[in-house]
């Protein structure tokens, strides 16, 4: 396939090798002082050498007072932090790519930590999310925050980088003063839109004025704020269209801390490319390239770009997950790519309390030093017993460093509980990693032996040198009064047509959550009882947020804070946090109450060099999984 995605493309005064730029999206990798550190220049290192024509650097605050937005930011407030960032420009150009920095103020959504100063806006307007009610700026300070944002860019050229792309997107402060949502003013700062764009169009000039014509700015926007009050696509694309003759690209992203978690961060429970349109209005005002962002992937944006949607397409958490996307597309090893499934674990779960980037699905991301599969010097017979997400991985892992391994499963199937779990249409992204899965332990040298329990005497006529338990867990029976007459949530997503139209899901967990969602959008009228007060409390936060508002468009019923006392024949007893005891009618009774990991006992003792991953630990997420995958691969 010939990829327009693959097509160079000019920006500014300078010609990307393809149309795939890396998003900005935080690491958490900087020092307390905003300066770079080994891991963060290996994982920036790692996404050139992957391929990208367009390289974008994280939110990096502009100066020492208020402007770092979270815990642990990139910064270029000082001329001491030029030799750092110097250090992944160069990483990044040596790999020909186009090295760009964000530059950014954190506004009223800086978090409380972040820095010892208030939050600062353009107006009193608290951020509900932070819960910070941020101090109002003088004339003289909103000049001071402009001229450190051209002080930064002069940094930025000074340090090597290609260009900067300007953070007037996301509800910080450029943003902030755009909107009139949050822009209040009465003076030359704010009123109608051309005062409020004052700010960000003197940011644009004098950064313009420090690095001359030659020297890439760009800008992010929020297309839409997607919040009442707030920018909508017209405002911003008139916007665009004003500033396009001082800038050499706009990248249109969406949304404010405040705005519904679909925004800009889509999780699986929103459709691929809900931004593309926001982009797609932009583009018909402005002549400069226009990026488009928002859960791309390669199909997705190659044909975003042929229908002149846009003209360069920002892969983010697809990334994270494969840094070598690029570089696989160019040799037609598209197959290969390991897709993210934008479950947000890692990535955006970590952020709240700063800690280094993760993914669920590349245990390498973040620790590409230590994470890389070299070839053993020592190879190791190496049994797994368990076909699924972490038994799968370790052995992919371990054949690709060299060892000899075999893999047994007891089903006539590889993936676990992978495979009834991808069946919904929102898990598209999760059966295709699950493909991925099997596909790549398939290529790779590893004996795959289906049909096949692994016992104490199996182990014993093998006898590995390193042995792996991989066994996984099983669906709880609950021992609610009358449990046997429920159906399990397994039974119910490997076959549909199993229940009725009036369903009745026990337990509100990730597993009973999605059940029911896959029981509404198929025409069933569902109730969910939950004896806690939220639903998959044990979701990432946002990702919760677009599950639970999906079950609310497709009509779920949801019981919190509700008991089931019995369970009946076409019914069940239900006590609510009052006291109060109702009966619920229903066609089918599922319980969805958790999984239990399956016994082990036996097997652990057999071999010395014995290893308990994955589910068989105890019953958790494709992130532990892989990870314990990877952390006893290079055994």
């Amino acid at each position: 396939m010939k990829w327009k995605l693959l097509e160079p493309v000019k920006i500014g005064k300078k010609i990307s090798k393809n149309r795939i730029a890396m998003a900005p999206m935080e690491t958490r990798m900087s020092t307390i002082y905003g300066d770079i550190t080994q891991n963060m220049l290996d994982y920036y290192s790692e996404r050139a050498k992957g391929g990208a024509g367009m390289i974008i650097i994280e939110n990096t605050f502009v100066d020492n007072k208020a402007s770092r937005s979270s815990l642990s930011s990139s910064g270029l407030y000082s001329d001491h932090l030029i030799a750092g960032k110097n250090l992944l420009a160069e990483a990044i150009k040596q790999e020909n790519a186009i090295a760009i920095i964000q530059l950014s103020h954190g506004g009223r959504q800086a978090r409380e930590g972040a820095t010892p100063f208030e939050a600062v806006a353009p107006s009193q307007v608290m951020c509900s999310i932070t819960q910070r009610v941020p101090k109002v700026l003088s004339i003289e300070e909103i000049e001071d925050i402009e001229n450190s944002f051209a002080d930064a860019a002069l940094r930025a050229k000074n340090a090597g980088f290609d260009g900067v792309e300007i953070h007037g997107a996301h509800g910080y402060l450029i943003c902030s003063f755009l909107s009139p949502l949050t822009n209040l003013r009465k003076d030359e700062y704010g009123g109608n839109v051309e005062n409020r764009a004052r700010f960000p169009k003197n940011i644009i000039r004098k950064i313009r004025e420090k690095v001359g014509e030659d020297f890439i700015v760009g800008y992010r926007i929020s297309g839409s704020e997607f919040i009442p009050g707030g920018l909508e696509i017209n405002d911003t694309a008139g916007f665009a269209s004003d500033i396009q003759k001082d800038i050499d690209y706009i990248h249109v992203s969406a949304g404010i801390y405040e705005s519904p978690s679909f925004s800009n961060i889509p999780s699986t429970y929103v459709p691929a490319g809900q931004l593309v349109p926001l982009a797609c209005e932009i583009k018909k005002k402005v002549l400069v390239p226009v990026i488009t962002v928002g859960a791309m992937n390669p199909r997705l944006a190659e044909q975003v770009l042929r229908d002149g949607k846009a003209d360069l397409a920002a892969f983010g958490r697809a990334l994270i997950a494969d840094p070598q996307l690029p570089l696989k597309l160019a040799e037609d090893r598209e197959e290969d790519i390991r897709p993210c499934i934008r479950g947000n674990e890692g990535c955006i779960s970590r952020f709240y309390t700063g800690c280094e980037i993760r993914c669920e699905v590349n245990p390498a991301c973040g620790r590409e030093a230590g994470y890389s599969t070299k070839k053993t010097t020592a190879p190791k017979k190496i049994l797994i017993a368990g076909g699924g997400v972490a038994g799968m991985e370790a052995a992919r892992v371990a054949a690709n460093m060299g060892h000899n391994v075999t893999l047994a499963e007891k089903d006539g199937r590889l993936g676990g509980h992978l495979i009834e779990s991808t069946t919904q249409e929102f898990k598209s992204d999760e059966a295709g990693f699950l493909k991925w899965l099997v596909r790549q332990l398939e290529k790779s040298s590893t004996k795959i032996l289906l049909n096949n329990a692994v016992t104490t005497d199996f182990v014993k006529k093998e006898n590995p040198d390193v042995f792996i338990i991989a066994t996984g867990s099983d669906y709880i029976q609950s021992d609610i009064k009358g449990a046997e007459k429920a159906l399990l949530a397994d039974v119910i997503l490997k076959d549909t047509e199993s229940a009725g139209k009036d369903v009745i899901i026990i337990g509100g967990g990730l597993v009973g959550s999605e059940t029911a969602l896959m029981l509404a959008i198929n025409g069933h009228n569902v109730t969910i009882i939950e004896q806690l007060e939220m639903l998959a409390v044990k979701h990432e936060p946002g990702t919760r947020e677009a599950l639970i508002n999906r079950l609310k468009q497709n009509k779920v019923k949801i019981l919190t804070s509700h008991e089931v006392l019995e369970i009946k024949d076409g019914s069940v007893i239900v006590k609510d946090k009052a006291g109060n005891i109702a009966e619920i009618s229903a066609d089918t009774i599922v319980t969805a109450t958790g999984l239990v990991s399956r016994d082990i006992s036996e097997l652990k003792n057999i071999i010395p060099k014995t290893y308990v991953i994955g589910d068989c630990v105890q019953a958790r997420k494709i992130y532990q999984c892989m990870h314990e995958a990877w952390s006893v691969g290079d055994v």
